[in-house]
This record gives C-alpha cells, structure tokens and sequence, in this order.
C-alpha cells in the first residue's frame, strides 16, 4: 500500500482539515457516497478491518482483528445470527439435558470442505483435540475449558491405563501426582511425555488409510513422535482397514509435522520405564457416567456409559499442586488412588500403586467428546454450562480440516494451502494490506450468499483507514477504528450536533482494561494505587465516543437502555451507574471497582514503598501504535500516576508484536482490552484470570477467586450462579491484577447502499449476509 512518508502525510492533512473544521462534508454523509447507480459495484464489498489478523486459523486466531474474518471463512455447529445468538451452521439441530451438562449435535449432510470433502463430526473432534493438546499452543483452549477432561488433558495431567495395575483395570482414567519428596524417581516430575514413541523404521506420515507412497513427510528411523490420537477412541476416526492407526506429531522443525502411521510402527517408548505417580480422579470430571455419580450429584449417574476418570484439578480436595502438573513423561514410577468421593472415607479407597510410563497413555478419551456416527457430536461438561450452545460459534470450536493443518501446522491459512469450509474462500493476503475473499462453491448455504467478492483492507492505521473510508475504497469501516480526533466532526460535536447519517455508536460488550503482569509488579498495594489514582470520566471526555468509565470489569449494556422488566431483574434504578449483563431474563452486574481516590492511593502507594514494592526504575507501559486514542489514555495514565510519585515510561508497540510479548508474560503494564464472544461473564471475561488459563497475560493466580470459580460452575441456577460468580469477581479486583478504563461502545462508518450489515452486542455481524445497493437512493 502507501509508503511511510506518503501515509503519513495522508493522515496529517486529513487530521488537520477535521480538527480545524475546514473541508468537513456538508451533506448528510462523512465519506464520498457515488451520485449514479451505475457507480456502485453489487457484487463487492470493501471493508476497512481492524488490522492485520493474527492468523486465519480457527486454534490460532486470537486477536478481534482475525475473529469475523474466520467466521466469514470457516463454518461452526453454530454460527452468530444479526443479533448475535447462535443460529444453525454445520449442525441442524442440538438437544440439551436437562442438567445443562451433554450438548448433541446433529450435522448437516450437505456440508463440504473447499478441496469436496465431506465435512463430518470426526473433523469437529479433531479439531477440538488439537486445541487441547499442549503442542498446538491454542490461545483459544479456554474455549474448550467446561469440556470434562480438556483441561486436564491440556496440562497433561490425565491417563488412560494402558495395563492392570494394583486394583485397577485397564481402560480406567487416571490423574498424576508428582512426588517431590524423598527418594521420588528421576524424571518423576512434570516434564515427561508419556507419549514419546519411535519407529524402528521410517515413518511415512499421511492421512488416514493412505498407502506409504502417498507420504508428505518421512520420519527417520529412532526420531521421537508425539502421539496425540488413534483410531477408535470415543470421538475419533474408525480405522480404514480394521487395524489401529495413530496421528502423531513430529516437531522436525519450529512448524513441525503431523500425521497418520500404522500404529504397529510406533515400537519404541523412549520413556516407558519412567516412573509416575498417579490417582484416578473424580467421577463428575470423567466421561460418561461413573457408578458413583448420583453420589456426587448427577442425576443420570446409573446410566450405563463407557467411562474414563479426569482431572485432580477440578476434583474438591486435590492436591494444591494438581494445577500445575504438566504431562510427565511416561517413564516414571507412577502411583494411583481411587478418585475421591465427596467425603473423606472414599480416601481408603484408593490404594497408592507404582505404575511405568509405559502402563498409561494421554489419550483423547480422557476428553468429554463423543462421536457416535459421522453426523452426530456429543460434548459433556463437568458443571451445568447454560452457554454452551454459543460457545460454539467461538472460533476456538470452529473445526480445521486435519489434511491441512497437519502439512503446514503454522501455515496452513495461506491462500496455497487453506482449506475453508464457510460462505467465503481466501484468494490472496498481502500482509498490513488487504485480504481476498470470494464468494465459497462448496459452502451450504451459498445460494444465500449475494457477494461474489469480499476485501478486507488489513491497514493498523486508523487515520489512514479513516481516509480510505472518507475518499470511496472501502465500503464500511469495522467497529472501532475511527481516530478518536476525528470523532468530534464524525459525531456531530463541530457540526452542531448534527452526527453524520453514515456514523453509528452502539452498545458493545467490550471492555478497555491494562494488563499488570502480576510476576513482575507483585505487590498489591502498588497495583491498588494505580488504580486508585486514576480518574476514568476524564477518558471518554478525549476519546469522544460515548465510551462509559468504570473500574469494574464484566461490561454490559448501559442501565439506562435497560428495559422495566430488565432494570425490575438487576435491582437498580434507571439512573444507577454503570453497565448490565442480561441473558436469560437473569442479570449480572459486575462489583464495584477501585475506583478514583486519591488520598487511598497516597495511603496504598505508601504502604507499597514501606514494602519495597514499588521499582526504583521508571514502570513499562506498552500500548499498541496506530491509535492517537491509546497513545493518549497512554500519556493520560502516565501524568495520572506521577501524582503519586510512580514514574513510567511508554512505548508503543505494532500490535501482533504487543499480543505476542503480553503471551510470554514479557512486559509490565499492558494497554488491553477483551471483547465477549457471548453474553456471559464467566466464560468471557473472569475465565481469563484464572490460574492456569492460557489467556491470563498477567499471571494473577489467586486461591480464594479459584475456589469461588470452581463453586460457580457447579451452579445450574442462573441467579445463585451470579451471586457466586460477582463473588469472585470482587476478590480479584480488589487484587487488581488487572485496571478497567471503560466500556467499549462501537462505532461504525457504513455506506448508505450497503445493506444487512446487523450491528449487534458482539460486534459479531454475519459479513456474509450483506449485500449492495446501487438502488439505495431511490429505495
């Protein structure tokens, strides 16, 4: 696209004519609209996105630069209606249990994958394995986190018996325990892979049933594979030719490579004379049902199931150190128990015993996912899950296509190898420039479809997408990536209140908040001040886009647009502060913050310094460049807290550089934000503060909001669930490990012929129902 020197220059002569007020259009239009029909082009349609994505892969994508576009490119079970509640994709229908705790999904037959495969539930399955598994390194395993036995499988903390040991059988699900005491085995820690395996042969790695001619990668003979899947298992693939086949990972390289190989050939087990120690773990975590259940609760506990046992970290009384296990390798001498049942005499029942790597394997069993025929899914969660049906739609949920992925693991979502299987196909991606999409033959629902052609302008710049937009290239602007200098005119404020036609704020289920890396600055009284110190009414007054300030965190839909019966559920007057989170006629409001005080962040500040907490070194704080509203939160913060004697400095950063350095924990203070993928507080926004989620950028790990998390899932009533969950909310702000600036509001700049582009909640619009107008005018 444009050269430094030439954007830049775009962006000051545009900035200057909007803050001036001179050259402001005086129609009822802030871009160039075309006069004649003829002008508009039906067939296409031009976005100005919110920047470069991070991947186009549904386990890797993270940022909300890259959601819509994958949603536009990759089909759910379910997808995001116009207001933004799950509708039919791959499934056609689903039946929930009555305790919210087994969701079944029944797919379509006339789905297909852009390269003509049928696109099964084995896909679906596979697909949520990968985002399980360790090696993949999914931002989006939170996703997958009420499954039974996907987190523990992701922390490798869960095995299958693989032979008799003491009084258990083979098949049964066991957790580990790491001995760290005395006389403990080597190896017998956290970093064993219990499913290392080798050929005494080549391995031809290919997909599943292919003869070895047919291989795209050769593994030599005594290289070390990781299994991660065979044949047969409760959701994956039944072998083509009645004997077991295993998918495996070879990491040859920083990519890697995966495949399918006779299991027969794996005959080596580097690690298999380690020893562990394992226990079998708690029945309500553990695949189908258990003899025990209705003991512990579950209603349809007698039902006769196949069943596996899963993870010590979500069984009450596990170890403290359960969480923080990783998957040994197989070697070490194990030993197990019986799970617990609630109460402490089931203890006598689970005799320690010292088993091998070579006894056990880290199976995808262990995960609550079952296929019972190629077109039918069953996930089981471990708690009531009232929003599981909407977790679908989530990218972290929207299957890939095993033949792609498991080529080019990291690089599959370029346009030489993509396979897709939503309304839209990727053509081309010329990176911090635009995205191709067309119009997919293969997708369902294609007759639906009315755009041949979709562009993403991929700028991060926002002035210089605001003046694509301004000038005629694109045709909408994504939410939120209007320059908040701009705003004034764009909104009316310099127009006499007169907001332009093409202009719109609404309601967003969003939050602006700042990262603490916890590790770093761990003194919770520096982190209180900081809080403290901070007047958030003076931000939206800058950033001019209606935002509303607050220190708490879940967000919501402002109290004033709330309906009688909606204020009637929350217990608040129309006039009350702050936002509400209304699903199911239930309401969710979250604790009141730490909000501006400054003679308590004098007294919390002072108590930091007594604690040699405080740096004796300016603090970093990192924001993402492109934005003058970041930069500008950025130097208000800065002056914010020199009035209470903390210097910092800032930087700006180019933001998959920013996303990548918050992922490794690598900085101090991070401007951030989070955007709800469904209306729920738990899974879109508390989840992330949870010790082990791979979301949590600040590493705050707290034992009291752990307990309150874990007694909020066991809760299927919507309005006692809330209670629980505000409680925690409220242990971990008063924390602060993390610092509300906000509630996002969206605003949008959409032509006047483009049609169906349904601003919801979200910010989740199905792109591919829009369509173009040239009538627009006359309609």
């Amino acid at each position: 696209m444009n050269s430094g020197g030439k954007l830049a220059g775009v962006r000051r002569s545009l900035a200057l004519a909007l803050l001036v007020g001179c050259g402001l259009p005086d129609g009822d239009y802030f871009g160039r609209v075309p006069e004649r029909p003829e002008q508009i082009d039906p067939t296409g349609f031009r976005w100005c996105s919110q920047g470069e994505p991070d991947h186009l892969d549904p386990t890797l994508s993270w940022s909300t630069a890259s959601s819509q576009l994958v949603a536009a490119l990759f089909d759910g079970l379910t997808t995001y209606g116009s207001d933004a509640l799950p509708v039919p994709g791959l499934a056609t229908h689903w039946e929930i249990a009555r305790d919210l705790r087994t969701f079944t999904f029944h797919l379509r037959r006339d789905a297909r994958w852009s390269n003509g495969r049928p696109i099964t539930a084995y896909d679906v399955a596979a697909s949520a394995f990968r985002v399980a598994h360790p090696l993949t390194g999914s931002s989006n395993a939170d996703v997958l986190a009420p499954i039974k036995g996907a987190t523990a499988h992701l922390e490798r903390r869960v095995f299958v018996l693989r032979h008799p040991a003491g009084p258990y059988r083979a098949g049964e699900l066991v957790e580990r325990i790491v001995d760290t005491g005395a006389g403990a085995s080597a190896g017998a820690g956290a970093d064993v892979d219990v499913n290392a395996r080798t050929g005494a042969r080549p391995l031809a790695l290919r997909d599943l049933g292919a003869a070895p001619a047919a291989a795209y990668a050769v593994v030599p003979p005594g290289e070390v594979v990781t299994l991660m899947m065979v044949t047969g298992g409760r959701a994956t693939a039944p072998s083509p030719d009645a004997a077991a086949w295993a998918y495996v990972f070879w990491p040859r390289d920083l990519e890697g490579v995966g495949g399918w190989v006779p299991a027969r050939e794996l005959d080596g087990e580097p690690n298999g004379g380690a020893g562990l120690q394992i226990r079998r773990a708690a029945a309500k975590d553990t695949p189908g049902a258990a003899a025990d259940a209705a003991a512990e609760g579950e209603p349809n506990g007698g039902a006769g199931l196949q069943i596996r046992r899963a993870a010590a970290k979500d069984t009450p009384g596990a170890a403290a150190d359960a969480a923080a296990e990783g998957e040994p390798n197989g070697g070490a001498g194990l030993q197990i128990r019986r799970a617990a049942a609630a109460d402490a005499a089931a203890e006598a029942g689970r005799p320690v015993v010292t088993v091998h790597a070579r006894d056990v394997v880290a199976s995808t069993d262990a995960i609550g996912i079952a296929v019972s025929d190629p077109y039918t899914i069953a996930f089981e969660t471990a708690d009531p899950t009232p929003y599981f049906v909407a977790l679908t739609a989530n990218v972290g949920l929207r299957p890939a296509p095993i033949e792609a992925w498991s080529r080019w693991p990291r690089r599959w979502d370029r346009p030489e190898h993509i396979v897709t299987s939503g309304p839209f196909h990727l053509v081309d991606w010329k990176e911090r420039d635009r995205i191709e999409l067309v119009r997919s033959p293969t997708y369902w629902d294609r007759d639906r479809v009315k755009l041949a052609r979709f562009t993403a302008l991929t700028m991060d710049d926002q002035a210089a997408s605001t003046n694509a937009y301004f000038t005629g290239a694109c045709d909408a602007m994504a939410a939120n990536t209007i320059p908040s200098s701009y705003l004034p005119a764009i909104n009316g404020e310099l127009r006499g209140g007169r907001a332009y036609k093409d202009y719109d704020a609404s309601p967003f289920l969003g939050v602006y908040f700042l990262w603490i890396q916890t590790q770093k600055l761990s003194n919770r009284h520096l982190r209180r001040a900081l809080s403290l110190a901070i007047d958030r009414t003076a931000v939206p007054r800058f950033t001019h886009g209606g935002e509303i300030a607050t220190a708490r965190l879940t967000p919501g839909v402002p109290i004033a647009r709330l309906t009688a019966a909606e204020l009637a559920a929350c217990g608040v007057a129309r006039d009350a502060p702050g936002t509400a989170m209304m699903s199911g006629g239930e309401c969710y409001m979250a604790p009141p913050g730490l909000d501006h005080d400054p003679a308590a962040a004098r007294r919390e500040i002072a108590l930091a310094r007594a604690e040699h907490g405080v740096p004796d070194r300016p603090i970093e704080y990192h924001y993402n460049a492109g934005s003058e509203g970041h930069k500008q939160i950025a130097e208000y913060l800065q002056a914010a807290w020199a009035q209470i004697g903390v210097a910092v400095r800032i930087t700006a950063q180019e933001w998959n550089s920013l996303l990548a350095d918050t992922q490794r924990g690598e900085f101090e203070i991070s401007r951030f934000g989070n955007v709800g993928t469904l209306i729920d507080a738990e899974s879109e926004f508390l989840s992330l503060f949870r010790c082990g989620s791979p979301a949590n950028r600040g590493r705050y790990c707290s034992d009291a909001f752990e307990r309150l998390m874990n007694r909020a899932r066991t809760i299927a009533d919507q309005r006692a669930r809330n209670a629980t969950l505000r409680e925690a909310e409220a242990v971990m702000i008063e924390d602060a490990p993390v610092l509300p600036i906000y509630v996002l509001t969206q605003k949008h700049l959409i032509k006047p012929y483009v049609r169906d582009y349904a601003i919801n909640l979200l910010d989740q619009p199905p792109l591919w129902r829009i369509w173009i107008d040239p009538d627009w005018r006359s309609r």
